[in-house]
Order: C-alpha cells, then structure tokens, then sequence
C-alpha cells in the first residue's frame, strides 16, 4: 500500500502544476480549460476498461501497468516544449494513473482479513491523502528554483518508486468480483474518493428512466433521482471552479508559490477534516449535513471570485475561505453523500444504479471544465466562480428538498 502514498506525490500538484505550465507557455483559459477538460474525459473510458480487467486479468499486471505508464506520460510531459505536448502527456496520465485504484482494493480485501477491512481501506485512504500532500508541499518549494517541467521529471521519480514498491510486494490475485466492494462501505468510500466513477457494467438507455418528469415531481420516489441530480450539480459547479482557480491567483499576480501555497493548505485541512467526518456523521443526518457544507462550499466560491478584484484580497481570502471550501466543506459532502448513494447501491440492481450515477458524474465533470474555459473568457473569472457558487446552492436546497422512501 505505500505505492499509494508514492503515486499520491507524483498524482497530487499535477493538475495544479499543467495550469501554471499551460498559462507559461502563453495560454489562456480555454486552452487551461480543454486540458482539463481532456483529463476528464478519459476518465470515464479509463474507469470502464480499467474496472473490466480487473475481473479478468492478475491485478498486479495492472498495478504495475499503471504506474508504469503513467511514469512514461510523466517523463514525456518533462520533455514538452508547447500546449499540445503538456495536454497530451497530461491526459495520458490520466487515462493510465487510474489503473490501480480498482485492482488494489480488491487485492486488499483478497489478502486480508474481513475484520481488518476497515483499518487497511483507511490506511490506504490516509497513504494516498499524505502522497498528495507532500506533492504539494514539495512542487511549492521546487517551482521557486525549477522550471515546472524539470517538476515533472521530480515527480516521474516517485512514480518510478510506486512502480518498484509494487514489484516487490504485490501478491498475486485471485479473482474476486468487483460486486464484492459494494459489500463494505470502506472499500466503497475508498473507491470513490480515488476516482468518482465505477461500472459494474454499462447503463441501458432504460436506465435512465428514473429522470422523467412524471417521477421527479412525486416524493418519495423522486428522492433517488433527485439525488443523483443534486451531486451531478455539485460536480458540474466544482468542474467550473476547481478548473481555473489556480489559473486565476496566477492570472492576478500571485507568484507560482503562493497558488501551490493555497492549494496545499486546502489539501491539508481536507486531510484533516477526513479524519473526524465518520464519528462527527454517527449521529446526524447526511441531507442536512450536505446541505450544509454545500452553502459553505458555495459561498467560498463566491468570495474567492469577488476577492479577485485586486491580487491582495486574492492572497488573503484564498488563504481563508480556499481551506473552508476545497477542505471542510468538500470532505462533510463527500462522507455525507456517499454514505447516501451507498444505501443506494447496497440494495438490488446494484449494477445499474451506479452504472447510472458513475454516467451522470462523468458528464458533469466534463460539462464543468469544459464551460468554464468559455464562461471564463466571457465574463472573467469572478463571473465563472460565482456561476459555481450559485450552483452549489441550487445543490444545497435539493438536498434541504429531499425526503427519503
């Protein structure tokens, strides 16, 4: 499992690290936004394929797969000299990066003992968090004397050591169906946070029935649907913020330090705040709780976008309300909602529920990237993040809407 917390340095300031490097190379935010936008698009065949092989072919091929190609699309991206060449290496990150999220939750349900589920997924779940951290922490120190490609480099160097810890220590699997993680609530959480789409197989058209007029107007039996909506808005709100909001800082003056800076102490207090979610939702309610972390998630998103009148404001209040919405609020929504689509996906046709959910996510994270380049370029950043906040509201009173059958 500390392949994890190595692949988690190389995984945690890319995304941060492309849009600094993109605007360097004289982009704007349409071209940061089809970067992005890129990245998110393969992420839903790459969760199709990936998760398919998983039943089929040894997971430490896949493991050793992914680390190793991704590795390839690292050292590729230290060689680019223009947009095309970071998009391309980015996006093939991407698509491979996410190869061993599947496969080693199943391995470690396979080679260990059903008590000790819980402590391993969490284990994991802290490794990989850590990993991210310490990426950030140290891409905001290296950006001050190197240029973000010679980064990359660094980073491809972590996940060259993710590639060898996985040689040396991942058993051979058996095969145990994906359908097993559903079974336990910690490989599930761990699952999603890893990446937010799973197909158990792929949704029909009929599938999607449960959206017609006729049913959302109609509680109880609206509650799934509506549900579904509410978190597909808050991806789509997050896609349009989360896209440009290191763009922006930089866009306004602040050094490439300081974005890092403002980044890692969001990661920080999401670190932290992952940590108290499960006992502080024992004894509430996860609509309520939702409910309110989106208001505070969506009125950050609103300040950071009227902070960017002048670079000060942007500096303090980013310090201040980057932390409240990129780590409080999305780690109270994150443990609330998915808690709710467990109950979900824990009862029949499992397949189909979240085939359905993983689709529905997957558009809006490729919506909310994709229309944040034009938003951006339309009416300026502030516009953009604004948009984001008032969505998180609309989210935010589905939630306060919705009565469970």
């Amino acid at each position: 499992m500390w392949s994890a917390l190595t692949f988690g340095v190389a995984n945690g300031p890319l995304s941060t690290l492309v849009t600094l490097n993109i605007i360097d190379l004289g982009g704007g935010p349409l071209m940061v936004a089809y970067a992005i936008t890129l990245a998110n698009v393969v992420l839903i065949p790459a969760s199709i394929i990936w998760g398919f092989l998983a039943d089929r072919v040894d997971r430490r091929k896949i493991i050793l797969a992914g680390f190793g190609l991704s590795t390839l699309f690292l050292a590729l991206g230290s060689q680019s000299v223009n947009i095309p060449e970071v998009d391309l290496a980015y996006t093939g990150f991407s698509f491979f990066s996410t190869a061993y999220s599947t496969p080693m939750n199943l391995i470690i349900m396979e080679s260990t003992e059903k008590r000790k589920w819980a402590s391993s997924f969490s284990l994991l779940s802290m490794l990989s968090s850590i990993g991210n951290l310490i990426g950030l922490i140290l891409s905001t120190f290296l950006v001050l004397i190197i240029r973000i490609t010679q980064i990359y480099a660094v980073l491809a160097l972590f996940s060259i050591v993710s590639f060898v810890l996985s040689l040396a220590y991942t058993p051979k699997s058996v095969m145990l169906e994906r359908t097993s993680m559903l079974h336990s609530i910690e490989s599930f959480a761990v699952r999603l946070k890893m990446l937010p789409l799973i197909f158990l197989h792929l949704p029909r058209l009929t599938s999607f029935k449960m959206f017609r007029l006729s049913r959302l107007t109609k509680k109880p039996i609206n509650y799934v649907p509506l549900l579904y909506i509410a978190i597909a808005i808050f991806y789509t709100a997050s896609g349009l913020f989360n896209t440009l909001y290191p763009a922006s800082l930089y866009n306004e003056g602040l050094d490439k330090s300081l974005v890092l800076a403002i980044i890692t102490l969001g990661m920080l207090f999401q670190i932290f705040t992952f940590n108290f979610t499960g006992h502080y939702l024992e004894n509430k309610d996860e609509r309520e709780t939702s409910f309110r972390a989106l208001i505070l998630r969506g009125s950050g998103y609103i300040v950071m976008g009227i902070s960017l009148m002048m670079p000060i404001t942007a500096l303090i209040l980013g310090f201040v309300f980057y932390p409240l919405s990129a780590g409080i609020a999305y780690s109270l929504f994150y443990a609330a909602s998915n808690t709710l689509i467990f109950k979900i996906v824990g009862g029949r046709r499992q397949g189909t529920t979240l085939g359905v959910y993983s689709t529905l996510v997957g558009i809006s994270l490729f919506l909310g990237s994709l229309l944040s380049g034009f938003i951006s370029k339309s009416i300026g950043y502030a516009g953009n993040f604004i948009i984001a906040g008032v969505l998180l509201y609309l989210s935010a009173s589905i939630f306060k809407y919705l009565e469970e059958g």
